[in-house]
């Protein structure tokens, strides 16, 4: 049976430590409970062992996350004591490592600590302004709401994630199976009409000894073409973890017509919800910009969205500072204006970001509905050329007039 290193309180108020025999952390919590103890610290007595469980044990998902965070709010929302809400999530929660660190995050309240600050010492892979909510939530008496709209922001960030994934979805299985059929008929198709031209090299046209000779190379060097095709998958998909190459990645697409346009409607959308998350549970308006900054992804995006913070900080209103950068439209600008006019900022934000959202959407079904068939007719005219290649050749060799 595992063996536990415990630090707890006893019912003197004194602190006392010890090992204790159990299954399980969360049984001999249960045990020290049971004793009178009220437990600081437990921990498998072999460190490296526990360590080792930890890394070979999978990650939690955005969604168990995501989850975690709309139980705890509603377990506080519903007038459940902090400590007790969070010990529930030790049980409770989608995943046994976010059950492991909410264990850890109760045992830092019993500490002392605030909620915020026992959440990113804990739970580090949660995103900056979730630690911020908590402690705005915290200093206001809202933490419920404060955690609720977290969970809604990073939901809604998972949201746009997902709609772009799922989006190239099936243009990019379109292509796939374009390039197989056309790599199909290069390797098995071609060389057969090769064999059966053989010797009449120079009585076919260029596109038709092109198209052949390629059939056999590929035909003869399978594996090694294979071989270096997965090589330069892997690099390639290697350079795109790369931030700067990423970043020039980036700068690239947002220029394009159609797709630039979504693009940035996206982050301008993520941009005014997290600001509007933010104003609305009372963080000032210097932090709010600060990270809502962050969620924005695009390297020259996010300098020019920099620029505001810069602005406000001279003294220039939020909409006059948004003004200058000549990124958000005239319906933005008005909606802002009217936002701080009418001390109804978050509401106008939060508008500011469906109509980006919506306007996103929109462009993302036009441009949708160009990749589709051009991918289709861009597959169709190679496949068409191959066998365009092929007739030509059949025909000049029986000096057929097409």
């Amino acid at each position: 049976m595992p063996s536990f290193n415990f630090e707890a309180i006893d019912e003197t108020g004194r602190t006392v430590s010890g090992q204790i025999n159990s299954d399980t952390d969360k049984s001999a919590l249960r045990m020290l409970i049971s004793r009178g103890l009220s437990p600081l610290d437990i921990q498998l007595k072999d460190e490296k062992q526990n360590k080792k469980n930890w890394t070979l044990s999978s990650i939690p998902k955005t969604q168990d996350y995501i989850l975690s965070l709309k139980q705890l709010s509603l377990l506080i929302r519903s007038g459940v004591p902090l400590i007790t809400a969070v010990e529930t999530l030790e049980t409770q929660s989608t995943h046994n490592k976010l059950q492991e660190a909410f264990t850890l995050v109760a045992r830092d309240l019993r500490k002392g600590q605030t909620f915020s600050e026992a959440l990113k010492n804990s739970i580090p892979e949660y995103p900056a302004y979730v630690y911020q909510l908590s402690l705005a939530g915290e200093s206001i008496g809202e933490l419920g709401n404060s955690l609720n709209d977290a969970a809604k922001q990073m939901e809604y960030e998972y949201k746009i994630k997902q709609e772009i994934k799922n989006a190239l979805t099936y243009p990019s299985i379109l292509v796939l199976a374009g390039i197989s059929a056309v790599v199909f008929i290069f390797i098995v198709v071609v060389p057969r009409f090769s064999a059966m031209l053989n010797n009449q090299d120079q009585q076919l046209p260029y596109i038709s000894k092109l198209v052949l000779s390629t059939g056999m190379f590929l035909s003869e060097n399978t594996l090694p073409v294979f071989l270096m095709t997965l090589i330069l998958f892997f690099t390639i998909f290697g350079m795109s973890k790369n931030s700067k190459i990423k970043d020039k990645i980036n700068e690239i697409l947002i220029k394009l017509p159609i797709l630039g346009s979504w693009i940035i409607e996206s982050e301008l959308s993520k941009w005014s919800s997290m600001m509007s998350t933010m104003i609305k549970h009372g963080v000032d308006l210097i932090q709010a910009l600060k990270f809502a900054e962050s969620s924005v992804s695009i390297k020259s995006m996010k300098m020019n969205i920099g620029q505001i913070s810069k602005l406000v900080r001279t003294g220039n209103s939020l909409s006059n500072a948004m003004n200058e950068l000549n990124i958000f439209s005239n319906t933005a600008l008005s909606l802002v204006k009217v936002g701080e006019e009418s001390g109804e900022l978050s509401q106008m934000l939060e508008s500011l970001s469906n109509l980006y959202e919506d306007s996103g959407r929109q462009r993302m079904k036009k441009f949708l509905l160009i990749l589709e068939p051009a991918a289709i007719i861009l597959i169709g005219l190679v496949i068409g050329g191959i066998v365009t290649a092929i007739m030509l050749a059949i025909t000049s060799i029986n000096q057929i007039n097409l």
